[in-house]
Protein backbone atom coordinates (compact mmCIF):
# COMPACT_ATOMS: atom_id res chain seq x y z
CA UNK A 1 0.00 0.00 0.00
CA UNK A 2 1.24 3.48 -0.81
CA UNK A 3 2.05 5.93 1.95
CA UNK A 4 -0.76 8.32 1.02
CA UNK A 5 -3.40 5.77 2.03
CA UNK A 6 -1.87 5.60 5.49
CA UNK A 7 -2.38 9.30 6.21
CA UNK A 8 -5.12 10.65 8.44
CA UNK A 9 -7.27 13.63 7.48
CA UNK A 10 -5.39 15.78 10.00
CA UNK A 11 -2.07 14.76 8.44
CA UNK A 12 -3.35 15.39 4.92
CA UNK A 13 -4.47 18.91 5.80
CA UNK A 14 -1.11 19.69 7.38
CA UNK A 15 0.73 18.51 4.27
CA UNK A 16 -1.62 20.42 1.99
CA UNK A 17 -1.01 23.58 4.00
CA UNK A 18 2.76 23.08 3.70
CA UNK A 19 2.34 22.51 -0.06
CA UNK A 20 4.09 19.15 0.30
CA UNK A 21 1.13 17.15 -1.01
CA UNK A 22 -1.72 17.71 -3.44
CA UNK A 23 -5.37 16.61 -3.04
CA UNK A 24 -5.14 15.37 -6.63
CA UNK A 25 -2.35 12.93 -5.73
CA UNK A 26 -4.34 11.74 -2.73
CA UNK A 27 -7.66 11.14 -4.48
CA UNK A 28 -5.96 9.32 -7.33
CA UNK A 29 -4.30 7.03 -4.79
CA UNK A 30 -7.53 6.52 -2.85
CA UNK A 31 -9.49 5.71 -6.01
CA UNK A 32 -6.80 3.27 -7.14
CA UNK A 33 -6.85 1.57 -3.73
CA UNK A 34 -10.64 1.43 -3.72
CA UNK A 35 -10.78 -0.09 -7.20
CA UNK A 36 -8.19 -2.69 -6.18
CA UNK A 37 -9.99 -3.70 -3.01
CA UNK A 38 -13.56 -3.66 -4.38
CA UNK A 39 -13.51 -7.13 -6.05
CA UNK A 40 -12.34 -8.62 -2.75
CA UNK A 41 -14.23 -6.66 -0.07
CA UNK A 42 -17.27 -5.37 -1.99
CA UNK A 43 -17.28 -2.25 0.20
CA UNK A 44 -18.72 0.17 -2.37
CA UNK A 45 -22.01 0.58 -4.16
CA UNK A 46 -20.31 2.92 -6.61
CA UNK A 47 -17.24 5.09 -7.12
CA UNK A 48 -17.33 8.57 -8.67
CA UNK A 49 -13.74 9.20 -9.79
CA UNK A 50 -14.47 11.91 -12.35
CA UNK A 51 -16.34 14.27 -10.03
CA UNK A 52 -13.97 13.44 -7.17
CA UNK A 53 -11.00 14.37 -9.31
CA UNK A 54 -12.65 17.64 -10.37
CA UNK A 55 -13.24 18.54 -6.71
CA UNK A 56 -9.65 17.64 -5.85
CA UNK A 57 -8.32 19.82 -8.69
CA UNK A 58 -10.27 22.80 -7.31
CA UNK A 59 -8.92 22.09 -3.81
CA UNK A 60 -5.38 21.84 -5.15
CA UNK A 61 -5.70 25.28 -6.74
CA UNK A 62 -6.85 26.79 -3.45
CA UNK A 63 -4.02 25.24 -1.44
CA UNK A 64 -1.29 25.99 -3.97
CA UNK A 65 -2.43 29.59 -4.51
CA UNK A 66 -2.66 30.32 -0.81
CA UNK A 67 -6.40 31.07 -1.07
CA UNK A 68 -8.76 30.66 1.89
CA UNK A 69 -9.41 26.97 2.56
CA UNK A 70 -12.15 25.13 4.39
CA UNK A 71 -12.09 22.57 7.21
CA UNK A 72 -11.86 19.49 4.93
CA UNK A 73 -10.45 21.05 1.77
CA UNK A 74 -9.31 18.19 -0.44
CA UNK A 75 -9.90 15.36 2.06
CA UNK A 76 -11.50 12.17 0.60
CA UNK A 77 -14.78 11.11 2.22
CA UNK A 78 -17.06 8.16 1.44
CA UNK A 79 -20.78 8.16 2.24
CA UNK A 80 -22.92 5.22 3.33
CA UNK A 81 -25.89 4.45 1.09
CA UNK A 82 -28.33 5.63 3.75
CA UNK A 83 -27.52 9.28 3.02
CA UNK A 84 -28.32 11.18 -0.15
CA UNK A 85 -25.52 12.54 -2.35
CA UNK A 86 -26.66 14.74 -5.19
CA UNK A 87 -26.04 12.95 -8.48
CA UNK A 88 -25.62 9.49 -6.91
CA UNK A 89 -28.18 6.70 -6.68
CA UNK A 90 -29.76 6.53 -3.23
CA UNK A 91 -30.94 2.96 -2.60
CA UNK A 92 -30.40 1.96 1.06
CA UNK A 93 -29.21 -1.42 -0.20
CA UNK A 94 -32.64 -2.26 -1.62
CA UNK A 95 -33.63 -3.63 -5.01
CA UNK A 96 -36.76 -1.50 -4.69
CA UNK A 97 -34.58 1.51 -5.53
CA UNK A 98 -32.33 -0.18 -8.06
CA UNK A 99 -33.67 1.87 -10.96
CA UNK A 100 -34.32 5.13 -9.13
CA UNK A 101 -32.92 8.30 -10.71
CA UNK A 102 -29.92 9.95 -9.02
CA UNK A 103 -30.61 11.96 -5.88
CA UNK A 104 -31.40 15.63 -6.53
CA UNK A 105 -30.11 16.91 -3.18
CA UNK A 106 -27.60 16.15 -0.44
CA UNK A 107 -28.54 14.97 3.03
CA UNK A 108 -27.63 17.73 5.55
CA UNK A 109 -24.48 15.97 6.74
CA UNK A 110 -23.37 15.36 3.18
CA UNK A 111 -24.06 18.98 2.28
CA UNK A 112 -21.94 20.11 5.20
CA UNK A 113 -19.09 17.82 4.19
CA UNK A 114 -19.27 19.11 0.63
CA UNK A 115 -19.43 22.68 1.89
CA UNK A 116 -16.32 22.07 4.00
CA UNK A 117 -14.36 21.10 0.89
CA UNK A 118 -14.48 17.31 1.23
CA UNK A 119 -13.88 15.20 -1.87
CA UNK A 120 -16.88 12.86 -2.03
CA UNK A 121 -15.68 9.83 -3.96
CA UNK A 122 -17.75 6.72 -3.12
CA UNK A 123 -21.00 5.31 -1.82
CA UNK A 124 -20.46 2.48 0.70
CA UNK A 125 -22.56 -0.64 1.13
CA UNK A 126 -25.21 -1.38 3.72
CA UNK A 127 -27.73 -4.13 4.39
CA UNK A 128 -31.26 -3.38 3.21
CA UNK A 129 -32.53 -0.32 5.05
CA UNK A 130 -29.75 -0.69 7.63
CA UNK A 131 -31.90 -3.23 9.47
CA UNK A 132 -29.21 -5.56 10.87
CA UNK A 133 -25.65 -5.54 12.23
CA UNK A 134 -23.96 -7.25 9.26
CA UNK A 135 -23.62 -6.02 5.68
CA UNK A 136 -25.15 -8.02 2.87
CA UNK A 137 -28.13 -7.18 0.71
CA UNK A 138 -30.04 -8.46 -2.33
CA UNK A 139 -28.83 -5.37 -4.20
CA UNK A 140 -25.09 -5.32 -3.49
CA UNK A 141 -24.27 -8.81 -2.18
CA UNK A 142 -21.87 -9.62 0.66
CA UNK A 143 -19.32 -7.16 2.07
CA UNK A 144 -16.22 -8.69 3.66
CA UNK A 145 -13.76 -7.91 6.44
CA UNK A 146 -10.24 -6.92 5.34
CA UNK A 147 -8.76 -8.63 8.41
CA UNK A 148 -10.18 -11.94 7.16
CA UNK A 149 -12.45 -11.99 4.13
CA UNK A 150 -14.23 -15.10 5.37
CA UNK A 151 -15.77 -12.82 8.01
CA UNK A 152 -18.15 -9.88 8.05
CA UNK A 153 -17.00 -6.32 8.80
CA UNK A 154 -20.24 -5.89 10.75
CA UNK A 155 -23.07 -3.59 9.83
CA UNK A 156 -25.01 -1.92 8.82
CA UNK A 157 -22.18 0.53 7.95
CA UNK A 158 -20.02 -2.41 6.93
CA UNK A 159 -18.83 -0.95 3.64
CA UNK A 160 -17.62 2.13 5.50
CA UNK A 161 -15.86 0.02 8.14
CA UNK A 162 -14.14 -2.25 5.63
CA UNK A 163 -13.04 0.63 3.40
CA UNK A 164 -11.58 2.75 6.21
CA UNK A 165 -9.82 -0.30 7.65
CA UNK A 166 -8.25 -1.06 4.26
CA UNK A 167 -7.08 2.52 3.69
CA UNK A 168 -9.69 3.68 1.17
CA UNK A 169 -9.84 7.26 2.41
CA UNK A 170 -9.49 8.58 5.96
CA UNK A 171 -13.13 9.57 6.59
CA UNK A 172 -16.46 7.80 6.10
CA UNK A 173 -19.98 8.90 6.96
CA UNK A 174 -21.88 6.06 8.62
CA UNK A 175 -25.29 5.79 10.23
CA UNK A 176 -26.34 4.10 13.45
CA UNK A 177 -29.85 3.03 14.49
CA UNK A 178 -28.77 0.12 16.69
CA UNK A 179 -24.99 0.05 16.65
CA UNK A 180 -24.52 0.37 12.90
CA UNK A 181 -21.47 2.63 13.31
CA UNK A 182 -20.04 1.00 16.43
CA UNK A 183 -20.44 -2.68 15.48
CA UNK A 184 -18.50 -2.37 12.19
CA UNK A 185 -15.98 -0.12 13.91
CA UNK A 186 -15.31 -2.95 16.36
CA UNK A 187 -15.33 -5.74 13.76
CA UNK A 188 -13.17 -3.76 11.31
CA UNK A 189 -10.69 -2.44 13.89
CA UNK A 190 -11.39 1.29 13.45
CA UNK A 191 -12.96 4.15 15.44
CA UNK A 192 -16.65 5.02 15.24
CA UNK A 193 -18.69 7.68 16.99
CA UNK A 194 -22.43 8.11 17.51
CA UNK A 195 -23.21 11.51 19.04
CA UNK A 196 -26.10 12.48 21.30
CA UNK A 197 -29.41 12.17 19.45
CA UNK A 198 -30.13 15.46 17.70
CA UNK A 199 -26.53 16.60 17.61
CA UNK A 200 -26.07 15.62 13.94
CA UNK A 201 -28.98 16.18 11.51
CA UNK A 202 -30.65 12.97 10.35
CA UNK A 203 -32.36 13.17 6.99
CA UNK A 204 -33.77 11.18 5.38
CA UNK A 205 -34.62 8.43 7.84
CA UNK A 206 -36.24 5.10 7.10
CA UNK A 207 -39.59 4.58 8.83
CA UNK A 208 -38.18 1.91 11.11
CA UNK A 209 -35.36 4.13 12.36
CA UNK A 210 -37.72 6.49 14.26
CA UNK A 211 -35.72 8.68 16.64
CA UNK A 212 -33.01 6.11 17.31
CA UNK A 213 -30.95 6.84 14.19
CA UNK A 214 -27.80 8.94 13.90
CA UNK A 215 -25.25 9.86 11.22
CA UNK A 216 -21.65 9.94 12.39
CA UNK A 217 -17.96 9.58 11.58
CA UNK A 218 -16.02 6.37 11.00
CA UNK A 219 -12.25 6.91 10.94
CA UNK A 220 -8.89 5.44 11.88
CA UNK A 221 -8.14 8.11 14.50
CA UNK A 222 -10.17 9.94 17.12
CA UNK A 223 -8.73 13.28 15.97
CA UNK A 224 -10.17 12.66 12.50
CA UNK A 225 -13.55 11.78 13.98
CA UNK A 226 -13.52 14.98 16.02
CA UNK A 227 -12.67 17.00 12.92
CA UNK A 228 -15.46 15.39 10.89
CA UNK A 229 -17.92 15.77 13.76
CA UNK A 230 -17.13 19.47 14.01
CA UNK A 231 -18.27 19.86 10.40
CA UNK A 232 -21.52 17.86 10.48
CA UNK A 233 -22.94 18.70 13.93
CA UNK A 234 -25.42 21.43 14.76
CA UNK A 235 -28.95 22.62 14.03
CA UNK A 236 -30.46 22.11 10.58
CA UNK A 237 -33.95 22.95 9.28
CA UNK A 238 -34.41 19.47 7.74
CA UNK A 239 -34.24 17.86 11.20
CA UNK A 240 -36.43 19.48 13.89
CA UNK A 241 -34.66 17.52 16.64
CA UNK A 242 -31.25 19.06 16.00
CA UNK A 243 -29.57 21.22 18.61
CA UNK A 244 -27.44 24.35 18.49
CA UNK A 245 -23.82 23.84 17.40
CA UNK A 246 -21.19 23.19 20.03
CA UNK A 247 -18.81 26.03 20.96
CA UNK A 248 -15.85 26.46 18.63
CA UNK A 249 -13.62 26.16 21.71
CA UNK A 250 -14.53 22.45 21.93
CA UNK A 251 -12.47 21.80 18.80
CA UNK A 252 -9.99 20.43 18.05
CA UNK A 253 -10.64 17.65 20.55
CA UNK A 254 -7.91 17.14 23.15
CA UNK A 255 -7.11 14.14 25.39
CA UNK A 256 -8.84 13.83 28.76
CA UNK A 257 -6.53 13.27 31.77
CA UNK A 258 -7.57 10.01 33.43
CA UNK A 259 -6.70 10.86 37.03
CA UNK A 260 -9.87 10.75 39.09
CA UNK A 261 -12.21 10.04 36.16
CA UNK A 262 -14.94 7.68 37.36
CA UNK A 263 -15.67 4.96 34.82
CA UNK A 264 -18.48 2.46 35.19
CA UNK A 265 -17.33 -0.95 33.97
CA UNK A 266 -19.34 -3.97 32.96
CA UNK A 267 -18.37 -6.99 30.94
CA UNK A 268 -21.93 -8.11 30.23
CA UNK A 269 -24.45 -5.63 31.81
CA UNK A 270 -25.65 -8.67 33.76
CA UNK A 271 -27.24 -10.57 30.89
CA UNK A 272 -25.08 -10.71 27.73
CA UNK A 273 -23.27 -13.88 26.67
CA UNK A 274 -19.68 -12.80 25.88
CA UNK A 275 -17.04 -14.66 23.89
CA UNK A 276 -14.05 -15.50 26.15
CA UNK A 277 -11.59 -13.79 23.78
CA UNK A 278 -13.69 -10.61 23.73
CA UNK A 279 -13.83 -10.73 27.53
CA UNK A 280 -10.06 -11.17 27.77
CA UNK A 281 -9.35 -8.13 25.57
CA UNK A 282 -11.86 -6.09 27.55
CA UNK A 283 -10.37 -7.06 30.92
CA UNK A 284 -6.85 -6.26 29.75
CA UNK A 285 -8.01 -2.83 28.55
CA UNK A 286 -9.77 -1.82 31.76
CA UNK A 287 -6.81 -3.03 33.82
CA UNK A 288 -4.60 -0.61 31.92
CA UNK A 289 -7.18 2.16 32.21
CA UNK A 290 -7.24 1.74 35.98
CA UNK A 291 -3.44 1.67 36.18
CA UNK A 292 -3.39 4.99 34.30
CA UNK A 293 -5.39 6.68 37.07
CA UNK A 294 -9.08 6.16 36.35
CA UNK A 295 -11.44 5.06 39.13
CA UNK A 296 -13.29 1.94 38.03
CA UNK A 297 -16.82 1.47 39.39
CA UNK A 298 -18.46 -1.93 38.75
CA UNK A 299 -22.00 -1.42 37.47
CA UNK A 300 -24.99 -3.24 38.87
CA UNK A 301 -26.73 -5.63 36.44
CA UNK A 302 -29.42 -4.12 34.24
CA UNK A 303 -32.58 -5.66 32.86
CA UNK A 304 -32.17 -7.12 29.37
CA UNK A 305 -33.20 -4.36 26.93
CA UNK A 306 -33.08 -6.50 23.80
CA UNK A 307 -36.78 -7.50 23.91
CA UNK A 308 -37.75 -3.83 24.12
CA UNK A 309 -35.56 -2.92 21.17
CA UNK A 310 -36.79 -5.96 19.20
CA UNK A 311 -40.40 -4.82 19.56
CA UNK A 312 -39.59 -1.28 18.43
CA UNK A 313 -37.46 -2.44 15.50
CA UNK A 314 -39.92 -5.08 14.25
CA UNK A 315 -42.86 -2.68 14.35
CA UNK A 316 -40.67 -0.20 12.46
CA UNK A 317 -39.85 -2.88 9.88
CA UNK A 318 -43.57 -3.50 9.38
CA UNK A 319 -44.18 0.23 9.00
CA UNK A 320 -41.56 0.42 6.25
CA UNK A 321 -43.08 -2.53 4.36
CA UNK A 322 -46.82 -2.35 4.92
CA UNK A 323 -47.66 -0.36 1.77
CA UNK A 324 -45.59 -2.52 -0.57
CA UNK A 325 -47.23 -4.67 -3.21
CA UNK A 326 -46.63 -8.45 -3.19
CA UNK A 327 -44.22 -8.03 -6.11
CA UNK A 328 -42.29 -5.35 -4.23
CA UNK A 329 -42.16 -7.48 -1.08
CA UNK A 330 -40.62 -10.29 -3.12
CA UNK A 331 -37.65 -8.01 -3.81
CA UNK A 332 -36.83 -7.57 -0.12
CA UNK A 333 -34.20 -9.38 1.92
CA UNK A 334 -36.26 -12.37 3.15
CA UNK A 335 -35.05 -11.91 6.73
CA UNK A 336 -36.02 -8.24 6.71
CA UNK A 337 -39.40 -9.16 5.28
CA UNK A 338 -39.78 -11.68 8.10
CA UNK A 339 -39.10 -8.99 10.70
CA UNK A 340 -41.86 -6.92 9.15
CA UNK A 341 -44.22 -9.89 9.33
CA UNK A 342 -43.43 -10.24 13.05
CA UNK A 343 -43.99 -6.54 13.56
CA UNK A 344 -47.41 -6.69 11.90
CA UNK A 345 -48.64 -9.01 14.68
CA UNK A 346 -47.26 -7.16 17.71
CA UNK A 347 -50.22 -5.85 19.76
CA UNK A 348 -50.51 -2.10 20.21
CA UNK A 349 -50.25 -2.53 23.98
CA UNK A 350 -46.91 -4.32 23.65
CA UNK A 351 -45.59 -1.52 21.46
CA UNK A 352 -46.69 1.13 23.96
CA UNK A 353 -45.08 -0.88 26.75
CA UNK A 354 -41.84 -0.94 24.76
CA UNK A 355 -41.98 2.84 24.35
CA UNK A 356 -42.40 3.25 28.09
CA UNK A 357 -39.61 0.76 28.83
CA UNK A 358 -37.35 2.80 26.58
CA UNK A 359 -38.01 5.87 28.73
CA UNK A 360 -37.22 3.82 31.83
CA UNK A 361 -33.83 2.84 30.38
CA UNK A 362 -33.09 6.48 29.72
CA UNK A 363 -33.88 7.31 33.35
CA UNK A 364 -31.79 4.39 34.63
CA UNK A 365 -28.78 5.48 32.58
CA UNK A 366 -29.18 9.04 33.86
CA UNK A 367 -29.02 7.66 37.42
CA UNK A 368 -25.89 5.66 36.48
CA UNK A 369 -24.20 8.81 35.26
CA UNK A 370 -24.91 10.60 38.50
CA UNK A 371 -22.24 8.29 39.94
CA UNK A 372 -19.88 7.77 37.00
CA UNK A 373 -18.56 9.97 34.21
CA UNK A 374 -18.49 7.27 31.52
CA UNK A 375 -19.39 3.61 31.04
CA UNK A 376 -17.06 1.18 29.28
CA UNK A 377 -18.15 -2.24 28.03
CA UNK A 378 -17.27 -4.45 25.10
CA UNK A 379 -18.71 -3.06 21.86
CA UNK A 380 -19.87 -6.45 20.60
CA UNK A 381 -20.17 -9.70 22.56
CA UNK A 382 -18.66 -11.92 19.84
CA UNK A 383 -15.81 -11.92 17.34
CA UNK A 384 -16.69 -11.13 13.72
CA UNK A 385 -18.92 -13.89 12.40
CA UNK A 386 -18.77 -15.53 8.99
CA UNK A 387 -19.66 -13.29 6.07
CA UNK A 388 -23.16 -13.88 4.74
CA UNK A 389 -24.57 -14.97 8.10
CA UNK A 390 -26.75 -12.97 10.49
CA UNK A 391 -26.05 -15.17 13.52
CA UNK A 392 -23.02 -17.38 14.26
CA UNK A 393 -25.13 -20.52 14.57
CA UNK A 394 -28.64 -21.71 15.42
CA UNK A 395 -28.16 -21.15 19.15
CA UNK A 396 -28.61 -17.40 18.51
CA UNK A 397 -32.23 -16.41 17.74
CA UNK A 398 -31.28 -13.18 15.93
CA UNK A 399 -28.56 -10.54 15.60
CA UNK A 400 -29.81 -8.53 18.57
CA UNK A 401 -28.58 -11.30 20.84
CA UNK A 402 -24.92 -10.69 19.95
CA UNK A 403 -25.08 -6.95 19.11
CA UNK A 404 -26.99 -6.06 22.25
CA UNK A 405 -24.39 -3.79 23.88
CA UNK A 406 -24.84 -1.05 21.30
CA UNK A 407 -28.65 -1.00 21.29
CA UNK A 408 -28.94 0.71 24.67
CA UNK A 409 -27.49 4.03 23.57
CA UNK A 410 -29.80 4.23 20.56
CA UNK A 411 -32.79 3.91 22.86
CA UNK A 412 -31.44 6.46 25.35
CA UNK A 413 -29.91 8.86 22.82
CA UNK A 414 -26.57 9.02 24.67
CA UNK A 415 -23.25 9.55 22.89
CA UNK A 416 -21.12 6.44 22.43
CA UNK A 417 -17.99 5.41 20.60
CA UNK A 418 -16.21 2.19 19.69
CA UNK A 419 -12.43 2.16 20.02
CA UNK A 420 -10.00 -0.61 18.95
CA UNK A 421 -8.78 -2.42 22.07
CA UNK A 422 -6.94 -5.47 20.78
CA UNK A 423 -7.12 -8.61 18.69
CA UNK A 424 -8.25 -12.20 19.11
CA UNK A 425 -5.84 -15.12 18.87
CA UNK A 426 -6.68 -15.41 15.17
CA UNK A 427 -6.13 -11.70 14.47
CA UNK A 428 -9.72 -10.44 14.45
CA UNK A 429 -10.29 -6.98 15.96
CA UNK A 430 -12.07 -6.37 19.28
CA UNK A 431 -13.43 -2.99 20.33
CA UNK A 432 -14.57 -1.39 23.55
CA UNK A 433 -17.60 0.88 23.79
CA UNK A 434 -17.48 4.19 25.66
CA UNK A 435 -20.83 5.63 26.68
CA UNK A 436 -21.28 9.12 28.07
CA UNK A 437 -23.90 11.42 29.54
CA UNK A 438 -26.46 13.03 27.26
CA UNK A 439 -24.79 16.00 25.52
CA UNK A 440 -21.28 15.04 26.67
CA UNK A 441 -20.17 14.30 23.12
CA UNK A 442 -16.86 16.06 23.59
CA UNK A 443 -16.20 14.12 26.79
CA UNK A 444 -16.66 10.81 24.97
CA UNK A 445 -14.30 11.94 22.20
CA UNK A 446 -11.72 13.22 24.69
CA UNK A 447 -11.73 9.97 26.67
CA UNK A 448 -11.56 8.01 23.42
CA UNK A 449 -8.49 10.01 22.41
CA UNK A 450 -6.78 9.27 25.72
CA UNK A 451 -7.53 5.56 25.48
CA UNK A 452 -6.44 5.48 21.83
CA UNK A 453 -2.96 6.45 23.01
CA UNK A 454 -3.08 4.06 25.97
CA UNK A 455 -4.06 1.14 23.71
CA UNK A 456 -1.85 2.24 20.83
CA UNK A 457 -0.92 -1.28 19.75
CA UNK A 458 -4.55 -1.80 18.69
CA UNK A 459 -4.47 1.21 16.35
CA UNK A 460 -5.55 0.19 12.84
CA UNK A 461 -2.90 -0.58 10.25
CA UNK A 462 -4.50 -0.11 6.81
CA UNK A 463 -1.47 -1.56 5.04
CA UNK A 464 -1.72 -4.83 6.93
CA UNK A 465 -5.51 -5.01 6.55
CA UNK A 466 -5.29 -4.37 2.81
CA UNK A 467 -2.48 -6.88 2.30
CA UNK A 468 -4.38 -9.57 4.19
CA UNK A 469 -7.50 -8.93 2.16
CA UNK A 470 -5.67 -9.06 -1.16
CA UNK A 471 -3.83 -12.28 -0.24
CA UNK A 472 -7.08 -13.90 0.81
CA UNK A 473 -8.86 -12.59 -2.25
Amino acid sequence: MTELCELSAVELLSLYAARKLSPVEVIRDVIARSEAVQPVLNAFCSLDPERALATAVAAERSWMAGLPTRALEGVPVSVKDTAMVKGWRFARGSRLAEHNPPATQDSPSVGRLRGAGAVLFASTTTCEGGWKAVTDSPLTGITRNPHNTDHTPGGSSGGAGASISAGCGPLALGSDGGGSIRVPASFSGIFGFKATFGRVPMYPIGPHYSDMAHFGPMTRTVADAGLMFSVIEGRHPMDPFTTDPLPASDFPVTPLPLAGVRIGVTEDFGFMKVDPEVAAVYRAAITRIEAAGAVLVPLAPMEDWRPTYRTLWQVGAWQSQRRLSPAERDLLDPEFRGWGDHGAHIPTGDYVDAMMARLAYRQECARQHAAVDFVISPTVSILPLRAGLTVPDDSWPDWLEWAGFSLLYNMTGQPASSLPAGYSSCGLPVGIQIGGRINDDIGVLRLSMTLEALLAEARPDPSAAFDRAMRKG
